[in-house]
């Protein structure tokens, strides 16, 4: 092309693909370096695409793809006598090497690629589904209010069926249910989800801790406790978590322990408080059917509570219990 004559850019783009397409029958490892650049190009596209992640996830992904690339060129080392043996058997591999790389890295490249897209669908899914009612949180998608703490005779008529052994009371809210059972000379703590109703139980130096009430019990040791009573959140749960909970309770009780519960019936609820809360909550003749189902002698106690008419004593059914443990036809310890 003469210095005269104008630049042609297509003529010119023509020319240099022709060039590379020469280069690339020349020299098969040209080829193979412009695939692995596709391929990391895509992977990075594929990041570029994908919405705000969890961090942690992301990396890993991240990770598996800088890992999920093979290189056939095995190194050979510095050592002079097998470093030519090496480079000698690199070179009479290299074709197969080769030929199991690229289809490890298509396979890889894909897979990364697929995980990416999934992560991508979950997140969206996550954004836009609503904050599940079974965590005892405030449930019911926040709409019910927490239940009222119940009064202080109730308080008391909860504590007289406590056994003897460290008691667990969830959901404590201010705290009366653990300062009646710690009157008694035992000991006792509670858990509330609401840091701001515990203050008041802070003052009087009772026993109260925040957090998931559900979360705090499946933490606990096993045979920790001799008696543990469900109010308050239990109200606001469904049956799945419910069965959850008494399955926990179970393992987190002594050999002769006791389950209090003490919710109101959804039965009495408001107009609005039944639409909005149904499916929460259970009767307390459910209550007994489902803890004696999992194992335990329940039976149902009055209680002077306007909302809590009703509570349910559960001990667990030992079938092996020593004559000397049984007093009046009931567990020592019992009221």
């Amino acid at each position: 092309m003469s210095e005269s004559e104008p630049l042609d850019p297509q003529r010119v783009g023509a020319e240099i693909e022709a060039e590379a397409d020469d280069q690339r029958r020349r020299n098969p490892e040209i080829a193979r370096l412009e695939r692995e650049i596709e391929q990391v190009w895509a992977d990075l596209a594929a990041a570029r695409s994908t919405p705000a992640e969890d961090p942690g996830q992301s990396g890993l992904l991240d990770q598996a793809a800088a890992l999920a690339a093979l290189d056939p060129q095995v190194p050979v080392g510095s050592r002079w006598g097998l470093r030519g043996v090496k480079w000698l058997v690199r070179k009479l591999t290299y074709w197969y090497m080769r030929f199991v790389t690229d289809q490890f890295n298509v396979f890889a490249g894909l897979l990364i690629r697929h995980l990416r897209s999934v992560e991508s669908r979950l997140g969206h899914l996550e954004d836009a589904a609503p904050t599940s009612p079974g965590r005892s949180e405030q449930a019911g998608c926040g709409l019910l209010d927490a239940p009222p703490a119940p009064t202080a005779a109730a308080a008391s008529c909860i504590a007289g069926f406590a056994l003897s052994g460290p008691c667990l009371v969830l959901s404590a809210g201010d705290g009366l249910i653990v300062e009646a059972i710690s009157v008694r000379g035992m000991q006792a703590h509670g858990v509330e989800q609401d840091p701001q109703r515990v203050l008041a139980g802070l003052r009087r130096q009772i026993d109260l801790r925040t957090g998931d009430v559900l979360d705090h019990l499946a933490h606990s040791a096993e045979g920790e406790f001799g008696t543990i009573v469900l109010t308050g959140a239990v109200e606001l749960l469904p049956l799945t978590y419910l069965v959850g909970a008494v399955e926990q309770a179970r393992l987190k009780l002594g050999k002769t322990g006791r389950i209090i519960v003490a919710a109101a019936d959804p039965a009495l609820r408001g107009p609005v408080e039944s639409e909005l809360g149904a499916g929460l909550g259970i009767s307390p003749a459910a209550w007994r059917h489902l803890l004696e189902r999992a194992g335990f002698d329940a039976r149902i106690e009055p209680c002077p509570d306007p909302r809590i008419t009703d509570i349910v004593v559960a001990d667990i059914v030992v079938a092996d219990i020593a004559d000397g443990d049984i007093a009046d036809g009931e567990p020592r310890g019992a009221p």
